[in-house]
């Protein structure tokens, strides 16, 4: 809590992050719910999740340029009043009668366009708002709020399903955005961080990506990343399958995932760790990997909801001592460009991992699919822990 302390801006800040998190989340379930009871088909789902993913993978380059060109939180409330009005329409044409799976995914495209501006740009402000040294505790505790809203998202939406209805349900996404939208407002002092120069976006783009292969620390764990959220996607596929589309239980096991992320935030924010970053990065491939393993051995819920929650564990140690990394090694007058850079890079495989696995999951089975996924990122981890840039690296006061 002392990073709260006479830093009302990073509070507000972090507020209507928790909002924003928690009407994505919401915004899942319903549609991973809404369309595999609609089709009972694995293939629609992923490609329902192909449109919340592949926009925002595609445009993140372009976005990029955008954060760092200007008021990154004036970015952040367009893109969560886009995603209000959007969601809104969800209700109002569920409420008609004339929402269908088409609808539902064009415009689940249009979200997923909206969060790639929201996401980098949330990214990129962190490191204006605290001292250098709080950096990877700002960090967790911002992770707390994906991960807090990962549990309470899916549960609270599956709870409004289930006693208002589906209308209601996307009502309160949107009551969600809003208060996002609504605590931004009073955050003015981001200003200064501007990037003051005008460069042609395709110019900036490309600056962006001479960036990224300048530093190795970043393009060699590109691939790497791409590896854990090919694989950590089809749990999207995955989980409807398991709960056998109960909406009570997909909650349960997305809330899993979100609470063991908030556990690694937690754990992280309270604690210095004084292990190297690649003994963290490469511990958390193998703990992950380990856990899809075991996953397909122990197909009933309880065992799956243990599973689920190591997996969002090491996802959040992953992501947020690789994060701090990158914000402590980067340049901060580009931050936002490469950050969105790095997202659509190694996301790029999370819209084709959605494709693979809607269409191959009614063949291969759920067991199959958690033994490969596992045995390739235990394969990835030592690759992560052989990194000569990460074993070089001096150990970070801030990890």
């Amino acid at each position: 809590m002392n990073i709260f302390k006479n830093n009302t801006v990073f509070l507000r800040f972090w507020i209507a992050t928790i909002a924003s998190q928690l009407a994505s989340r919401m915004h899942s379930l319903i549609l991973i719910w809404i369309i595999y009871k609609w089709t009972n088909s694995t293939l629609i789902v992923g490609l329902a999740m192909i449109a919340a993913s592949l926009p925002s993978v595609l445009i993140s380059p372009f976005s990029g340029s955008m954060v760092d060109r200007h008021n990154k939180v004036a970015i952040m409330m367009f893109a969560d009043f886009t995603r209000l009005i959007l969601v809104s329409i969800f209700a109002y044409l569920y409420f008609i009668n004339e929402l269908n799976t088409t609808l539902l995914i064009i415009g689940t495209a249009g979200i997923s366009i909206a969060s790639a501006f929201f996401n980098p740009a949330s990214l990129a402000v962190i490191p204006s708002l605290v001292k250098a040294e709080q950096i990877t505790q700002a960090n967790a505790v911002a992770q707390i709020s994906g991960s807090a809203s990962s549990i309470i998202g899916p549960l609270f939406g599956s709870a409004i399903i289930a006693v208002l209805g589906v209308t209601h349900a996307f009502m309160g996404a949107g009551m969600m955005f809003l208060i996002s939208v609504l605590f931004l407002l009073n955050v003015k002092e981001f200003s200064h961080v501007v990037k003051k120069e005008v460069t042609p976006y395709l110019e900036d783009i490309k600056s962006g990506f001479r960036l990224v292969k300048k530093y190795a620390i970043v393009y060699k764990m590109i691939l790497r990343i791409a590896v854990v959220n090919f694989f950590f996607s089809s749990l999207t596929i995955i989980i409807p399958v398991v709960a056998k589309a109960n909406v009570k239980e997909i909650a349960y096991l997305m809330a899993a995932i979100g609470f063991g992320m908030l556990s690694g935030s937690l754990f992280l924010s309270a604690k210095k760790l004084s292990v190297k970053p690649n003994v963290v990065l490469s511990g958390s491939f193998v703990a992950m990997g380990a856990a899809f393993i075991v996953a397909g051995f122990t197909p009933s819920l309880i065992p799956q909801l243990i599973e689920m929650f190591v997996v969002g564990v090491t996802l959040n140690m992953f992501n947020i001592t690789l994060l701090s990394l990158y914000q402590i090694r980067l340049p901060g007058a580009s931050l936002g460009k490469i950050m969105s850079l790095i997202i659509a890079v190694s996301m790029s495989l999370q819209p084709i991992s959605y494709g693979v696995m809607g269409a191959v999951m009614n063949y291969i089975g759920t067991f199959h699919v958690y033994i490969i996924s596992g045995v390739i990122i235990l394969i990835s981890a030592v690759g992560v822990f052989r990194l000569k840039e990460l074993n070089s690296e001096a150990k970070l006061k801030a990890i």
